[in-house]
């Protein structure tokens, strides 16, 4: 199971029975380096997409049952609701002869994710099916870590810009500007992730496009047209600036 060490519930530490005579779970999420983690921080700013799966992985530690087995997990957030920011997706079972089950939670991109982030818990809790023999796992250099609890943070914001954006011809960085020429561009929000994924050339021309763009934004506003309110600052009203001068 990759468990390194344990740490047991009570005053005194106590053995698990026979493997084949355990029926426990635990949540068993991991990063590529394999090192376990309790929760995760997820952003929509690179999904064209108004959902985002999130599998959470729940581990049986014992032997497989021929027949399915209900879950006891809850689920709780004191920001996000049910059907409005998340959706449970997946059934609370351990399906027939498995060992693990992708545990799915749909996100839903929300206005207010631009402002705000929004958290949910996830928390195993024993039935007649289950037991909850490990609180934690306890990983190198003595730091412990809860497979009992499982938090998901997300949010529609930045903190700080993308690898992929450059100052030079796209001005100091906003989400404003970065959804703008997402969408003009009808663009990938996943290009800027990393550095020169969007190559030179395409910065110069987008650079003037949008530049020429706004600029035809201004003289729509100052005319008495309709314009597109995106092309200027939503916090000072001017134009946008795709330079650094």
């Amino acid at each position: 199971m990759g468990l390194l060490g344990v740490g047991f519930m009570g005053c005194e530490e106590q053995q698990p029975g026979r493997f084949n005579e355990i029926n426990g779970i635990y949540f068993n999420n991991r990063l590529r380096n394999n090192t376990l983690v309790d929760s995760t921080s997820l952003t929509f700013v690179y999904e064209r997409a108004d959902t985002l799966d999130v599998p959470v992985v729940i581990q049986l530690l014992g032997r497989p049952s021929e027949t399915a087995r209900p879950l006891g997990i809850r689920v709780s957030s004191e920001d996000a609701v049910e059907g409005v920011d998340y959706v449970l997706k997946t059934v609370a079972e351990m399906p027939a002869n498995t060992t693990s089950v992708n545990y799915i939670v749909m996100l839903k991109k929300t206005p207010v994710l631009k402002q705000e982030s929004r958290s949910i818990i996830l928390e195993l809790y024993a039935n007649d099916y289950f037991d909850l023999p490990l609180p934690y796992l306890v990983q190198a250099g003595a730091d412990t870590t809860s497979i009992l609890q499982y938090r998901i943070i997300f949010s529609d914001r930045f903190t700080v810009a993308p690898e992929g954006w450059r100052e030079d011809y796209g001005g100091a960085f906003s989400q404003q500007k970065f959804e703008l020429i997402c969408r003009y561009f009808d663009m990938d929000p996943g290009l800027f992730v990393k550095r020169n994924d969007i190559p030179f050339s395409q910065w110069v021309y987008m650079n003037y496009e949008i530049t020429l763009y706004v600029k035809e934004q201004v003289k729509k506003k100052e005319a008495g047209e309709s314009y597109d309110e995106e092309a200027f600052d939503k916090e000072t009203g001017e134009p946008l600036k795709f330079t650094t001068d």
